[in-house]
Formats: structure tokens, C-alpha cells, sequence
């Protein structure tokens, strides 16, 4: 029986080609039957052996720890070394064998190759995530200069002062001007140039632009592809290119916009963001969000910064909504917070609304203007597709609208007499961020948590429990377990993996009272206080990361099939490919690792 071996999966597809050939060629195929033992543990087998059909148990001592399937390597930790495994089949199986020895030829030569046998479960992910960045950078090689941000076209004649001119640019808001002669030839001038004319060369203000501008003015075409602006600019050393469409100029592109356009495509949005002059401008900029998300995935950019971009972005919208609504007492004497994963700086598109405004125990502020902000700041919100928090945290509810001292009270009752709506209002709590107004404000309710926790006997045991809450999907074999009845053949990436990561992370950096709210930067604190070693810790963050891929990957698809995001925690398992099972399957594993961690910290077993 002929099987070929499959070079489109890790590590086979970092091979080149007469690399591949050479393998092929050594490679056998082996018929394996149940209970067959192919290497025990502190042996240093022959072969490695990839499994074509079948299934295969790895256990150390009596304890399995994994199983093999299709697609799957065997052996793979005995490259270098005795395995630390027994090889055990379970079922009947097919697999090519491949030699040790030629593996270990190939790795002195292909260092990538050699360094998938090395790594952790959190390097492979990162590796992944890696070759996944280089596929996405494609669409933005053909993205053209008429999908950046064009700013409008301000024109004055060659005889202008420049003074007049300086003027002009201030006034419309931009840093160039095109400059026309009698003949029709056109150039362009910008604010450091008329700048340097005055300050450096000593040029009077009565001085016609066009002694200052420049002749002719190079420009590009509105269907050219960025990069070839880039090198123009590049080339030539200017930051203001003039974009042409059947011969007549449309507007003006600058090198900042390219650069955020290349780097993020953000700048835009904020762009509109700040410049929004009204509560409808800065609905525009919201309905941006959307495509931008779409936008930023398709660079290839890592979903932790991405999900720290659109945090920020949707902060600048509610600070600038606040700023449009609240009077100005509010706005000095009252902190307005996010909560949840944009508190932590980890959304990834308009979610639900979790929101609370903190008002200054000594702010004056009347009571019925406050509701009336609130109610507004909340039914904008919704306009602008954010959608009401089934839980009802929005400041629109007068719970999460109030005093400090109210919040002061309501933390000491969730401490003292914890229950399920407690633990869940202190989480969201826990994860505030400030949006607008007055930082000073949420910063004194968290220390006033952080000394009362001291005193709450065994609340942080209760505080951590959820996070035994929903079963990972992993089985006994380490295999995935699919979803029955409704949700056949899904998986939950949420409740199986970001879940118990985000909450475990979360009670452990309440316990040591760390002030990091993201998840990333509460697993870097739990490092440098002694909570979680680093290699640990590195495939923690990978794993969150990974989930947060997936996740995100399933929303999209979802938006680009007009279908209700509100099934974003499900994934298919017939939709991922290969490499993104393996994927999704280690990371569950860590978040099933990291949950048994938990447990044994806080006692949950005695629950």
C-alpha cells in the first residue's frame, strides 16, 4: 500500500524540496495493531511514526498524557533524547515510519525543522500564529492609495502671500497647499515649508507662495498600488503626495496616513474620532469599527494587539460621547469605567455594553441630570451598534451610576456575603478601565477593594470557583470533544478555554493585589511576583492568544455572512484546518492544565 506523506502539515512544510524528496523516499509504511507497544518510556526509538489512520496512547508511568491521531506525530520528543514516553496503539493504525536518524540529518540542515522538535506547546503556538501573520500580510500588498484617507484639496494662486496662504492651511485644518500658475502647471506647498521659508531663510510674509512651493508637483494615481507611493515618497523625500484620477487632482495623500494605513489602518478611525464635532460624526467613526477589524486581521497583525487597538478605539468613542453629553461638574467630578474585555483591554468588535460611572463623593452634581445623561449616553450607544448588557450593567441603570461611597458599600457586601451576582458585578469591577472624566476616582475604590479583601476570610476560594464552572473539551486521550444536540460538532472556545484563562489570571493577580488589568499584563505580574514561572506563563499567554484567534476568525466570518455574532464562542470543528486544530487542541490543553493549577491554589476540591 502506497501513502503519501503530507508536506502541507508542521514540521513537514518548513522542508524544501530535495529535503522533502529525501524523506519521502526513506519513509515505510507500517500496519499496527491494538496493544502493539511501539517504544517505552527511556528508549530511543528507530523511527518516529506518522499516523495516517489510527490511534495511538503516549503515557508516563501509568498516567496517559496524550493520544495520537490522523495528521499526528509520534516520537517526536525522542528526536534528541530517550523519549519520556511509552507508545502504545490503541486502535488499528496506519503510519509511515520515518528514520530517526535521517530526522536528525535533516534538522542539522533546516534549523526550523529541528526546532519544532524543541519547543514547548506555547512556542508551536506562536510558531503557528507566525506563519499565520506571513499568509495575512497578502491583501495588504494590493491595497491602493484610494482606499487610505485622502485629505480634501486646498488650492491657491502662484501670487499668494504666504502669510495669506499659512492662513488658508490653518483654517481648513491642512499641512499642504496645491499651487497653481497662470500656465496650469501646479505645485505644492506645506507647513514646514513655509515654516523654514520664514524662520530659516528670512523670507517677509508678503513673499508669493510660489517662491517656496515646489515645481511640478510630483503626484500619484488614485488605482496605483500603496507600496509604489511609499517608494515615491521614499525616493524623493517628501511626506505630501497629490493623488490624480482621469488627470485631475482629488486630494492629498500624506506619508502619516500611509504609515498608519500600512501599520494598523486605525489611524483613520481615530482620526474621525477626534475630529468628530458632533454626537452623529461620531456615530460615522463607530460604524468604522467594523471594517477596520476586518482590516486589521487581514495584515496579519497578532489578535493581542489588535484587541489592545480596538479597546483603545472604543474608549475614544465613549470619552468623546461623555464629553458631548455630560455637563461640565460631571465631567471634573466623575470617572466614567469599562468593564469586562474592553476594561481589559481585550475586545475584539462592539460586544454588549458594560459600562458604570463613579461620581466623586464631593461632586455636585444634581441627581435627575445624572439619570438623564446616563439614559442618553446608553440609547446613543445603541444607535452606534452597541448592543444593551443582558446583565444590565450600563450606567443607564441607576446600580452602576452613583456615589463612590455606594460603590464602597457594595463591594464590602459582596465581600462579606458572597454569592453568584456578587462575584460576577466584583469581577466586572475588578477589570474596570477608564474611559473619561476623573482617574483618580476608580483608582480610590480599587484600593478600597485591595484593603478589604484582607479581611474576607475565605472569599478569594469562592471569588476563583468559576473557573471550574465549564468542562474543557478535551478527553482522557487529549482529543477534542465535540458539542452534542444544538451545538453537534461545535466547540465553545469561550466557556472551554478564554473563561477559565481569563478568571483563573484573574483571581490569582486580586490575591496578590496586583493593579494590571489585561490578562497579558496580569500574567507578566504573576511572573515577576513569583506566582507562575515564566515557561509556564509564556504558554499561558500563547494559549489566550490562540483562543482569542480562533474566536475572533469565527466573528468575522460571521459579519461577512451577515449572521448574528452571538454565536462567536462556537466553533466548528469541520471549519478548521488541520494546523488549526492542533492549535485549538493545545491550547485547550494548557487551559486544562492551568485550571488544575487553580484548583490546587485556592482548594477548590473542597468545595
Amino acid at each position: 500500500m502506497s501513502v503519501a506523506l503530507d508536506f502541507s502539515i508542521p514540521p513537514f512544510d518548513c522542508l524544501a524540496d530535495e529535503e522533502r524528496r529525501k524523506l519521502a523516499a526513506a519513509a515505510d509504511v507500517a500496519f499496527l495493531q491494538p496493544g502493539e507497544v511501539l517504544f517505552r518510556e527511556g528508549e530511543t526509538p528507530a523511527h518516529l511514526y506518522f499516523i495516517v489512520k489510527g490511534l495511538v496512547s503516549e503515557r508516563a508511568s501509568d498516567e496517559v498524557i496524550t493520544a495520537r491521531g490522523a495528521g499526528d506525530l509520534v516520537g517526536a520528543d525522542a528526536l534528541a533524547a530517550p523519549t519520556p514516553v511509552t507508545a502504545e496503539v490503541r486502535q488499528e493504525t496506519i503510519a509511515q515510519l520515518l528514520p530517526r536518524r535521517l530526522l536528525l540529518d535533516l534538522g542539522r540542515a533546516n534549523p526550523t525543522f529541528e526546532s519544532y522538535f524543541t519547543q514547548r506547546l506555547g512556542e508551536r503556538l506562536a510558531a503557528r500564529a507566525v506563519r499565520d501573520a506571513t499568509r495575512g500580510m497578502a491583501p495588504l500588498m494590493m491595497a491602493k492609495v484610494e482606499e487610505v484617507f485622502l485629505h480634501p484639496l486646498i488650492v491657491a494662486p502662484a501670487a499668494t502671500p504666504m502669510q495669506q496662504a499659512a492662513v488658508q492651511m490653518h483654517d481648513d485644518k491642512a499641512t499642504s497647499l496645491l499651487v497653481c500658475r497662470a500656465d496650469g502647471t501646479q505645485g505644492i506647498v506645506t507647513d514646514a515649508d513655509l515654516a523654514k521659508a520664514v524662520f530659516v531663510r528670512g523670507l517677509p510674509l508678503d513673499t508669493p507662495v510660489e517662491q517656496v512651493a515646489s515645481f511640478p508637483a510630483m503626484t500619484v494615481e488614485h488605482d496605483a498600488l500603496l507600496f509604489r507611493a511609499q517608494l515615491l515618497m521614499t525616493q524623493h523625500g517628501v511626506r505630501h503626495l497629490p493623488v490624480r484620477r482621469d488627470g485631475a487632482i482629488i486630494g492629498v495623500l500624506e506619508l502619516i496616513d500611509l504609515v498608519g494605513y500600512m501599520s494598523s489602518r486605525s489611524y483613520l478611525v481615530m482620526a474621525e474620532i477626534e475630529r468628530a464635532a458632533s454626537v452623529d460624526d461620531l456615530g460615522r467613526a463607530a460604524h468604522a469599527m467594523g471594517p477596520l477589524l476586518e482590516a486589521l486581521h487581514e495584515t496579519g497583525m497578532k489578535v493581542r494587539a489588535i484587541a489592545e487597538m480596538v479597546s483603545d478605539l472604543n474608549r475614544s468613542i465613549l470619552r468623546r460621547l461623555f464629553g458631548f453629553l455630560a455637563p461640565p461638574a460631571l465631567l471634573a467630578g466623575a470617572c466614567l469605567v469599562v468593564m469586562g474585555s474592553e476594561g481589559r483591554g481585550e475586545q475584539l468588535a462592539r460586544t454588549d455594553q458594560d459600562n458604570a460611572l463613579i461620581v466623586a463623593d464631593g461632586a455636585y452634581i444634581d441627581d435627575a441630570q445624572l439619570r438623564d445623561v446616563c439614559a442618553r449616553f446608553t440609547e446613543t450607544l445603541i444607535t452606534y451598534g452597541y448592543p444593551r448588557c443582558p446583565g444590565n450593567m450600563m450606567v443607564s441603570n441607576p446600580q452602576w451610576a452613583k456615589r463612590e461611597a455606594a460603590f464602597r458599600a457594595d463591594i464590602d457586601k459582596w465581600l462579606m456575603h458572597p454569592d453568584g451576582e456578587g462575584f460576577l458585578k466584583l469581577a466586572a469591577l475588578t477589570d474596570a478601565a477608564v474611559a473619561a472624566g476623573d482617574p483618580l476616582v476608580l483608582e480610590r475604590l480599587r484600593r478600597h477593594l485591595f484593603e478589604r479583601i484582607g479581611n474576607a476570610g475565605g472569599f478569594l476560594s469562592h471569588f476563583a470557583r468559576p473557573v471550574l464552572q465549564f468542562d474543557t473539551p478535551i478527553g482522557f486521550f487529549h482529543q477534542i470533544l465535540l458539542g452534542h444536540g444544538e451545538h453537534a460538532g461545535e466547540i465553545d472556545v469561550k466557556k472551554g478555554g478564554i473563561f477559565p484563562i481569563v478568571h483563573g489570571v484573574r483571581a490569582l493577580a486580586l490575591e496578590r493585589r496586583l493593579e494590571e488589568v489585561n490578562s497579558f499584563a496580569r500574567i507578566d505580574a504573576l511572573v515577576s511576583v513569583g506566582a507562575l514561572e515564566r515557561g509556564f506563563a509564556e504558554d499561558l499567554a500563547e494559549a489566550l492568544q490562540y483562543l482569542m484567534e480562533i474566536r475572533l476568525r469565527v466573528r468575522l466570518h460571521k459579519d461577512r455572512g451577515g449572521a448574528d455574532a452571538a454565536g462567536d464562542n462556537l466553533v466548528r470543528a469541520r471549519d478548521l484546518s488541520r494546523l488549526q486544530h492542533d492549535g485549538l487542541r493545545d491550547s485547550l490543553l494548557i487551559a486544562k492544565r492551568f485550571k488544575e493549577r487553580v484548583s490546587y491554589h485556592f482548594h477548590l476540591d473542597a468545595f
